[in-house]
C-alpha cells in the first residue's frame, strides 16, 4: 500500500475517534444532538473531512478494498458541503450511528493487514 494512503487511513481513523468522543460528551443522544448546535457541527465537520479523505484514496486501493463504499462517503461529503444549511439530521446521526462504525471497522482492517 503507498505511504499516502496510510497516512490517509489514519486521519480517517482519527477524525472517527473525534466524532466517538464528541458522542460521548453528549452522551450518544440523538436529542441532544438536534437542540445542540456545537455536537452537530462537530460531528458533521468530522464528516465532513472523512469524505474529503476518500476522495484522495488512490485508485490501486478503492480497487483493492472494494467493500469500503469510497464513493459513497465522497458522496456524504459533497452533501454536507453543499447542503449543510438544510442537513437532514436524522440522516446525519444515521451516518454517525450505523455508517461510521463500518467506516471505521473497515479501515482498521486494512492498516492491520498493511502491518502483517
Amino acid at each position: 500500500m503507498k505511504n499516502k494512503d496510510i497516512i490517509i487511513l489514519k486521519k480517517i481513523l482519527d477524525y472517527c475517534s473525534q466524532l466517538d468522543e464528541a458522542c460521548d460528551m453528549f452522551d450518544n443522544d440523538y436529542n441532544n444532538f438536534l437542540s445542540n448546535s456545537v455536537f452537530q457541527n462537530a460531528c458533521c465537520m468530522c464528516i465532513l473531512q472523512i469524505g474529503e479523505l476518500c476522495k484522495v484514496i488512490s485508485e490501486e486501493l478503492r480497487m483493492q478494498e472494494k467493500v469500503v463504499p469510497w464513493k459513497e462517503w465522497c458522496g456524504i461529503r459533497d452533501i454536507f458541503a453543499h447542503q449543510y444549511s438544510n442537513l437532514d439530521c436524522q440522516s446525519a446521526w444515521e451516518t454517525i450511528q450505523h455508517d461510521l462504525p463500518e467506516l471505521k471497522t473497515e479501515i482498521a482492517r486494512i492498516l492491520k493487514k498493511n502491518d502483517e
